[in-house]
């Protein structure tokens, strides 16, 4: 009984290992913000690099500024809108 209840948890933690990562910072991006990248899509570029969330873009990409959050600017790769913090250009928010 007490082996089953060690694995058991043993598989609980390892499956949620994400959750406790440390480097892992989760970042609201307001609705408004992501209906405005919705509504006015942009060219879409090709990124060598494969952008995951906390990932930064590349210095030589032109980030599109949002009007009413200003810490927040976007990109479409691959035709799907990407939102990127400002200050250091890590990824925040991408579309499924």
């Amino acid at each position: 009984m007490k082996r089953t209840i060690i694995v058991t948890i043993s598989a609980l933690l390892l499956s949620t290992s994400p959750l406790f990562a440390q480097d892992t910072v989760i970042v609201e991006v307001p609705q408004t913000a992501r209906d405005y990248v919705i509504a006015h899509p942009t060219d879409p570029i090709v990124v060598e690099e494969d952008l995951t969330m906390g990932t930064a873009v590349p210095e030589d990409v032109e980030l599109v500024p949002i009007p009413d959050a200003p810490d927040y600017s976007y990109v479409y790769v691959d035709k799907r809108p990407i939102i990127v913090s400002t200050k250091d250009r890590k990824v925040v928010y991408m579309s499924q």
